[in-house]
Protein backbone atom coordinates (compact mmCIF):
# COMPACT_ATOMS: atom_id res chain seq x y z
CA UNK A 1 0.00 0.00 0.00
CA UNK A 2 1.27 3.43 -0.65
CA UNK A 3 -0.33 7.04 -0.56
CA UNK A 4 -0.33 10.43 1.53
CA UNK A 5 -1.56 10.43 5.12
CA UNK A 6 -1.73 14.41 6.02
CA UNK A 7 -2.91 17.12 7.91
CA UNK A 8 -4.93 19.15 5.48
CA UNK A 9 -5.61 23.24 6.32
CA UNK A 10 -8.49 24.83 5.13
CA UNK A 11 -7.87 29.08 4.58
CA UNK A 12 -9.24 31.68 3.34
CA UNK A 13 -7.19 34.29 1.40
CA UNK A 14 -8.30 37.70 1.22
CA UNK A 15 -7.30 40.87 -0.68
CA UNK A 16 -7.23 44.68 0.40
CA UNK A 17 -9.17 47.04 -2.67
CA UNK A 18 -6.71 49.95 -1.24
CA UNK A 19 -3.14 48.01 -0.97
CA UNK A 20 -4.11 44.99 -2.74
CA UNK A 21 -1.74 43.33 0.44
CA UNK A 22 -3.28 39.84 0.90
CA UNK A 23 -4.18 38.25 4.16
CA UNK A 24 -4.50 34.54 4.91
CA UNK A 25 -6.50 32.98 7.90
CA UNK A 26 -6.39 29.44 9.16
CA UNK A 27 -10.12 28.34 9.25
CA UNK A 28 -9.18 24.43 10.58
CA UNK A 29 -7.17 21.38 9.89
CA UNK A 30 -8.36 18.16 9.33
CA UNK A 31 -6.64 14.71 8.69
CA UNK A 32 -6.55 13.31 4.84
CA UNK A 33 -5.59 10.26 3.66
CA UNK A 34 -5.18 8.67 0.19
CA UNK A 35 -4.58 5.28 0.05
CA UNK A 36 -3.58 3.18 -3.01
CA UNK A 37 -3.65 -0.58 -3.02
CA UNK A 38 -1.50 -2.84 -5.55
CA UNK A 39 -3.16 -5.67 -7.53
CA UNK A 40 -5.00 -8.56 -5.41
CA UNK A 41 -5.76 -12.40 -6.21
CA UNK A 42 -9.67 -12.17 -6.05
CA UNK A 43 -10.17 -14.10 -2.82
CA UNK A 44 -8.63 -11.06 -1.17
CA UNK A 45 -10.24 -8.44 -3.21
CA UNK A 46 -13.77 -9.80 -2.22
CA UNK A 47 -12.91 -9.62 1.41
CA UNK A 48 -11.33 -5.85 0.96
CA UNK A 49 -14.54 -4.91 -1.04
CA UNK A 50 -17.50 -6.47 1.23
CA UNK A 51 -15.41 -4.27 4.32
CA UNK A 52 -15.51 -1.31 2.12
CA UNK A 53 -19.26 -1.44 1.21
CA UNK A 54 -20.08 -2.53 5.15
CA UNK A 55 -18.69 1.53 5.34
CA UNK A 56 -21.81 2.49 3.32
CA UNK A 57 -19.84 5.28 1.96
CA UNK A 58 -19.06 7.82 3.79
CA UNK A 59 -22.04 6.61 6.25
CA UNK A 60 -19.99 4.78 8.78
CA UNK A 61 -16.54 6.10 10.27
CA UNK A 62 -13.51 3.60 10.09
CA UNK A 63 -10.12 4.24 13.00
CA UNK A 64 -7.15 4.45 10.87
CA UNK A 65 -3.41 4.91 11.68
CA UNK A 66 -0.36 6.32 9.38
CA UNK A 67 0.87 3.08 8.43
CA UNK A 68 4.36 5.26 7.96
CA UNK A 69 4.61 6.81 11.34
CA UNK A 70 3.52 4.30 13.93
CA UNK A 71 5.36 5.81 16.73
CA UNK A 72 7.97 8.42 17.69
CA UNK A 73 11.12 7.03 16.53
CA UNK A 74 13.05 8.45 19.66
CA UNK A 75 10.72 6.13 21.97
CA UNK A 76 9.76 3.44 20.05
CA UNK A 77 13.11 1.38 19.85
CA UNK A 78 12.39 0.22 16.26
CA UNK A 79 15.02 1.19 14.62
CA UNK A 80 17.37 -1.58 15.99
CA UNK A 81 17.45 -4.79 13.45
CA UNK A 82 17.30 -8.58 13.83
CA UNK A 83 20.32 -10.49 14.52
CA UNK A 84 20.54 -11.24 10.79
CA UNK A 85 20.17 -7.03 10.12
CA UNK A 86 16.82 -7.65 8.19
CA UNK A 87 13.77 -5.41 8.68
CA UNK A 88 10.09 -6.02 8.77
CA UNK A 89 8.94 -4.87 5.19
CA UNK A 90 7.66 -1.18 6.44
CA UNK A 91 10.95 -0.32 7.91
CA UNK A 92 11.26 -1.18 11.04
CA UNK A 93 12.85 -3.27 13.64
CA UNK A 94 12.39 -5.02 17.02
CA UNK A 95 10.91 -3.08 19.62
CA UNK A 96 11.51 -2.89 23.38
CA UNK A 97 8.27 -1.19 23.93
CA UNK A 98 6.66 2.04 24.27
CA UNK A 99 7.18 4.36 27.54
CA UNK A 100 3.65 5.16 29.22
CA UNK A 101 2.85 8.85 28.90
CA UNK A 102 0.22 11.18 30.42
CA UNK A 103 -1.49 14.48 30.46
CA UNK A 104 -0.01 16.63 33.13
CA UNK A 105 -1.68 19.91 32.14
CA UNK A 106 -3.47 21.41 28.80
CA UNK A 107 -2.41 25.31 28.03
CA UNK A 108 -3.23 27.72 24.64
CA UNK A 109 -6.41 26.53 24.03
CA UNK A 110 -5.52 22.84 23.51
CA UNK A 111 -2.48 23.74 21.59
CA UNK A 112 0.34 22.85 24.28
CA UNK A 113 0.15 19.59 25.90
CA UNK A 114 2.44 19.02 29.30
CA UNK A 115 3.23 15.49 29.42
CA UNK A 116 4.76 13.15 32.19
CA UNK A 117 6.06 10.03 32.44
CA UNK A 118 8.93 10.20 29.56
CA UNK A 119 12.58 9.11 29.45
CA UNK A 120 13.71 11.79 31.91
CA UNK A 121 16.44 14.13 30.07
CA UNK A 122 16.04 12.45 27.43
CA UNK A 123 14.91 13.61 23.39
CA UNK A 124 11.16 12.05 23.50
CA UNK A 125 9.69 13.37 20.28
CA UNK A 126 10.94 15.03 16.49
CA UNK A 127 8.75 17.45 14.52
CA UNK A 128 6.48 15.45 12.52
CA UNK A 129 5.66 12.68 15.20
CA UNK A 130 1.79 11.59 15.97
CA UNK A 131 0.60 11.30 19.63
CA UNK A 132 -3.31 10.09 20.11
CA UNK A 133 -5.20 11.40 22.74
CA UNK A 134 -8.73 10.49 23.93
CA UNK A 135 -9.24 8.31 20.37
CA UNK A 136 -8.40 11.56 18.01
CA UNK A 137 -4.86 12.16 16.32
CA UNK A 138 -2.35 15.33 16.50
CA UNK A 139 1.14 16.33 15.00
CA UNK A 140 4.01 17.66 16.92
CA UNK A 141 4.90 21.00 15.44
CA UNK A 142 8.64 20.88 17.38
CA UNK A 143 10.82 18.00 18.57
CA UNK A 144 11.50 18.53 22.49
CA UNK A 145 13.60 17.17 24.95
CA UNK A 146 12.17 15.75 28.28
CA UNK A 147 13.03 17.62 31.66
CA UNK A 148 14.41 15.83 34.59
CA UNK A 149 11.48 14.60 36.09
CA UNK A 150 9.88 13.30 32.80
CA UNK A 151 7.93 16.27 31.48
CA UNK A 152 7.40 18.00 28.21
CA UNK A 153 5.39 20.54 26.52
CA UNK A 154 4.55 19.78 23.16
CA UNK A 155 3.01 22.03 21.19
CA UNK A 156 0.17 20.69 18.63
CA UNK A 157 -1.87 20.61 15.22
CA UNK A 158 -4.47 20.20 15.29
CA UNK A 159 -5.88 22.00 18.47
CA UNK A 160 -7.51 19.57 20.62
CA UNK A 161 -10.33 17.85 19.56
CA UNK A 162 -12.01 16.97 22.59
CA UNK A 163 -11.75 18.13 26.07
CA UNK A 164 -8.53 15.90 27.89
CA UNK A 165 -7.89 16.23 31.63
CA UNK A 166 -4.67 15.85 33.72
CA UNK A 167 -3.92 12.03 33.73
CA UNK A 168 -6.04 10.83 30.37
CA UNK A 169 -3.32 8.35 28.78
CA UNK A 170 -1.16 9.11 25.72
CA UNK A 171 -1.16 6.92 22.86
CA UNK A 172 2.21 6.81 21.09
CA UNK A 173 1.82 3.24 19.08
CA UNK A 174 -0.64 3.55 16.55
CA UNK A 175 -2.42 6.24 17.26
CA UNK A 176 -5.51 6.50 15.34
CA UNK A 177 -8.17 8.79 14.30
CA UNK A 178 -12.01 8.19 13.22
CA UNK A 179 -12.34 9.09 9.19
CA UNK A 180 -14.56 8.17 6.65
CA UNK A 181 -14.96 7.80 2.92
CA UNK A 182 -14.56 10.76 1.05
CA UNK A 183 -17.82 9.80 -1.18
CA UNK A 184 -20.33 7.00 -2.03
CA UNK A 185 -18.16 7.01 -5.23
CA UNK A 186 -15.09 5.36 -3.45
CA UNK A 187 -14.20 1.72 -3.48
CA UNK A 188 -15.21 0.72 -6.57
CA UNK A 189 -12.92 -2.22 -7.14
CA UNK A 190 -12.17 -3.58 -11.06
CA UNK A 191 -11.92 -7.19 -11.00
CA UNK A 192 -10.58 -9.56 -13.81
CA UNK A 193 -11.11 -13.13 -14.38
CA UNK A 194 -8.71 -13.71 -11.11
CA UNK A 195 -7.36 -10.37 -10.10
CA UNK A 196 -8.33 -7.50 -8.67
CA UNK A 197 -6.78 -4.02 -10.13
CA UNK A 198 -4.75 -1.17 -8.31
CA UNK A 199 -7.58 0.89 -6.65
CA UNK A 200 -7.11 4.20 -4.48
CA UNK A 201 -9.64 5.50 -1.93
CA UNK A 202 -9.59 8.95 0.16
CA UNK A 203 -10.35 9.32 3.74
CA UNK A 204 -10.97 12.15 5.82
CA UNK A 205 -11.62 12.98 9.00
CA UNK A 206 -14.38 12.38 11.30
CA UNK A 207 -14.36 15.30 12.80
CA UNK A 208 -16.99 15.97 15.96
Amino acid sequence: MSGTFRLSSISALSSSPYTGAHKASLLGQLWIAKLTWPARVLALVHNMQGFFDALEGPVNPVRMFDHKRMAPVTLSGGSEPWSDGTFFTDGSGWSDGYAPALIAAVAQGGRILVMEGLPASTECFRRGDLIGVQGYLYELKFGVTANASGEAAVTVQPGMRVGAAIGDPVTLYRPTVPMRLASDSEAAINRTFDWGEPFSLTFVEDIP
